[in-house]
């Protein structure tokens, strides 16, 4: 008896060491469209820029949540790269007794250079808001 016991015993053991691991070829990294930020008040914000014969055209857009969201303040900003830095080139700011806002400007007579649009919202609950920013993918002229 005890001779079958320690054969069974000592298959379970060799069943447990033979088994294989297997792990993942390559390493998934995120990218910035699978990051999302959890906010309050606020679904979605984004911002694009698009020039053409040196005059930008910039788009912003905050979606806030039908229901909750009663106001949103965009502040949109051309910047410009200078060095590793952005300055500020051109900026417009507007209000919206909305829980969604487009919001569009254009500026012409573009310098040669790389530019971005940062968009800043303040999106409101009644008296509580929260501060939201995005920035638009770089084009250059």
């Amino acid at each position: 008896m005890k001779k079958v016991i320690s054969t069974i015993i000592s298959v379970v053991i060799m069943l447990c060491l033979s088994l294989t691991a297997f792990a993942e070829t390559e390493l998934q990294t995120p990218s910035d469209d699978d990051i999302s930020v959890c906010y309050l008040y606020t679904d979605k914000i984004s911002g694009t820029l698009s020039i053409s014969n040196k005059a930008a055209t910039c788009k912003s857009t905050v979606r806030g949540i039908s229901g909750t969201t009663t106001k949103i303040v965009i502040t949109q900003t051309l910047q410009k790269k200078n060095g590793s830095s952005w300055n500020k080139y051109s900026s417009w700011t507007k209000t919206f007794n909305s829980w969604y806002a487009i919001y569009s400007n254009s500026k012409e007579s573009l310098s040669s250079g790389t530019y971005r649009v940062k968009t800043t919202a303040d999106v409101y609950s009644g008296s509580k808001y929260e501060t939201v920013t995005a920035f638009s993918k770089t084009v250059s002229c």
